[in-house]
């Protein structure tokens, strides 16, 4: 369950970083597009921190998977959240990945709705898209990991 748990919240904190860094980027473009002159500035911050967080998050996934026959090659291709080590694991599993499917089916019009409100507050929050792709993977990703425990804990 340990796993799962670190997975989830790894998983939220790189969307997260993602979404700061994409919308950091927009800021930057925007701020280009509005000068007549070609610039190219970028801020570093938001690429230093998803970097090494990928790195940090990369070594201890791989020292700490299930499977230690597996090579860094056939492990960095699998989905490391779902644990299915017996049956029990995959019932868990099954159950935990169809509650986010349907959170997932549930956000995503929800927040193409808000999308016709869009263009009312464009100014405000020009990064809105970028954090409501994210906090729809941050939300199935918070229901996969709650889901998972409540069945794991019963």
């Amino acid at each position: 369950m340990k796993h799962v748990v670190i997975q989830s919240i790894s998983s939220i904190i790189l969307y997260v970083l993602m979404a700061f860094l994409f919308s950091s980027f927009l800021s930057d473009v925007s701020t280009i597009i509005e000068t007549d002159r070609f610039e190219i500035e970028f801020n570093l911050l938001p690429l230093l921190l998803l970097v090494g967080f990928f790195i940090i998050w990369t070594i201890y996934s791989f020292k700490t998977r299930p499977n230690q026959n597996l090579s860094f090659g056939q492990w960095s291709v699998r989905m490391t959240e779902f644990s299915e080590v017996d049956e029990r694991e995959q019932i868990i599993t099954a159950k935990a990945t169809k509650a986010a499917y349907v959170s997932f089916g549930i956000t995503v019009p929800l927040l193409m709705a808000s999308f016709m409100f869009y263009p009312l507050f464009e100014n405000a929050l020009p990064a809105y898209p970028i954090y409501a792709l994210a906090s729809t993977l941050i939300i199935s990703t918070l229901v996969y990991m709650t889901t998972w425990i409540r069945a794991y804990t019963h």
